[in-house]
């Protein structure tokens, strides 16, 4: 597959958000975390259903092509 996928996905943004670990400790919330989690999830599922329509898109492209050419 091309793209990412949604472990891939969600391991950048983890990371990310990794990059400033003292967030963690101000913002102390579980409601907090829970919405944060809920977002990385998300944007994890997304990118990777975007990746798979991407694929499905230049696969028929490139048939429609092949049956011009």
């Amino acid at each position: 597959m091309y793209g990412l996928n949604e472990r891939e996905a969600k391991e950048i943004i983890k990371s990310s958000l990794l990059k400033n670990p003292d967030l963690k400790y101000y913002i102390n919330n579980d409601y907090i975390e829970e919405i944060i989690n809920l977002l990385i999830e998300g944007v994890a599922k997304a990118i990777e259903e975007n990746n798979r329509k991407i694929v499905k898109d230049v696969e028929r492209e490139l048939k429609l092509k092949s049956r011009y050419h």
